[in-house]
């Protein structure tokens, strides 16, 4: 029997605990989960460590919230607006941790937590970089088959995974346009996996989209149906990044009370936009 796996966000993310490992979807400004972390944010989640292959606005605003203790990702940026401003004073303060990761990296460890192996080997080429210098888990050994330097990169199991989603059905099917980054693998590697959906619509429907069933309602806990849910950053072919909005946050992240204005009205905004199941 299939399993209807529709929920409010606030249910979905009463799972979610302090102190857990989070992982977000999207890339950059495409595709985030933004209602999603405003409502993380307002429900006061602590000491997260937070998995994200690009950070954009949805992961500076959970830094800026006091959400975050560390956070592993190999960029962090608003892309045209600039710097990420809570990330980087985070960092040049030491009030936030960060693990250096490169796309080979934290795609190697997600897909061993995938595999269900200790690690993956990965070509020795990273050692002609700094990056062993900082990332004293990443282990040289020789191949075994060739004798070629490889690299040994740890899995990293996921907690909780966070996605936005095009569509889905009430089954937890997904149809996902644009930059996937590491979407189509998170929920593998996580223990629980949250989606939340412009729309929800019949199966048959979302296999006659563009790209159609794309990420498998079998790796999926909840799906939440949350129109605009990534807004300002967009979601194709919903709605366009919002560079204003996003010119907008950057602006308000300049000052404390500024920050607090934002982020209060952003959370009443997001609640609102909630849909009951």
């Amino acid at each position: 029997m299939k399993i209807d796996r529709r929920a409010s966000l606030t249910e979905a993310l009463s799972t979610l605990c302090d102190g857990q490992r989070v992982a977000l979807g999207g890339m950059t400004l495409y595709r985030r989960p933004v209602t999603a972390a405003l409502a993380i944010a307002a429900a006061g989640r602590r000491n997260l460590e937070l998995v994200t292959l690009t950070g954009g606005l949805e992961t500076d605003l959970l830094i800026g919230a006091g959400c975050v203790r560390h956070l592993r990702s190999c960029y962090t940026g608003l892309e045209v607006v600039g710097f990420a401003p809570h990330f980087t004073r985070g960092v040049q303060q030491g009030t936030l941790g960060i693990t250096e990761e490169t796309e080979y990296t934290l795609s190697y460890a997600i897909l061993a937590a995938t595999m269900r192996v200790p690690f993956l080997p990965m070509r020795g080429d990273l050692a002609r970089t700094d990056l062993l210098s900082v990332r004293p888990d990443l282990r040289t050994f020789a191949c075994p088959l060739t004798g070629a330097p490889l690299i040994a990169v740890p899995a990293l199991p996921i907690d909780v995974a966070i996605l936005h989603a095009t569509a889905a059905d009430r089954h937890g099917n997904c149809n996902l346009r644009g930059q996937l980054a590491l979407d189509p693998h998170l929920p593998t590697a996580a223990a629980v996996t949250i989606v939340t959906a412009e729309r929800i619509v019949d199966t048959d429907a979302l296999r006659e989209m563009p790209g159609g069933i794309n990420l498998s309602g079998l790796f999926v806990t909840h799906v939440v149906e949350m129109p605009g849910g990534s807004l300002p950053t967009s979601c194709v072919p919903d709605h366009r990044l919002n560079v204003a909005a996003v010119l907008d946050y950057a602006d308000a992240a300049a000052d404390a009370a500024s920050w607090k204005r934002w982020l209060d009205r952003a959370i009443k905004v997001g609640a609102a936009t909630e849909t009951i199941q």
